[in-house]
């Protein structure tokens, strides 16, 4: 009862320090996409991969190059990462986390910073380094993009 019990308690606390790794994804990328910080959230065989609007970077360097320079287009940005469902694996060292995401953000274009609304859903992979956990894998699958003032029906 006493194991059972530990084992019980253990996956909570991973699911919690998932869920706070997510969070602080979020929160990197809002401070104006922090690259260093933010491939320190990743295995170094990584993968952040956001489709055709954003790309798939493959490994630390290649997600620092795109970390560092996002901030030219996306000039302000509010990520949430809501109804997550966490699954870790019974022996506590890999999950599959899934998310769902609402980012008001500002885009830079010619015509200057526009408001944007990103509908998206993440499906993550983590594995436990060292008793850290960390993304494999940082799926973001982006439903639904849209100008702010033109509203959903416009957006692509």
């Amino acid at each position: 009862m006493a194991d059972d019990l530990a084992v019980r308690i253990a996956r909570l606390e991973d699911i919690e320090a998932i869920r706070r790794l997510k969070h602080l994804y979020g929160l990197l990328c809002d401070d104006d996409y922090d690259a260093d910080a933010l491939v320190a959230l990743f295995t170094e065989d990584g993968v952040w991969d956001a489709g055709e609007l954003y790309g798939r970077y493959e490994g630390r360097a290649a997600m620092h190059a795109f970390f560092s320079q996002i901030s030219k287009s996306v000039v302000f940005a509010i990520h949430t990462a809501l109804n997550d469902i966490i699954d870790v694996d019974p022996g506590g060292e890999t999950a599959v986390a899934r998310f769902r995401a609402i980012i008001p953000s500002s885009l830079r274009t010619p015509e200057g910073d526009v408001p944007m609304w990103t509908l998206s859903g993440y499906e993550d992979r983590l594995r436990k380094v060292d008793g850290e956990w960390k993304f494999t894998e940082m799926r973001s699958i982006i439903r639904r993009v849209a100008n702010h003032a033109d509203g959903w029906e416009t957006g692509a």
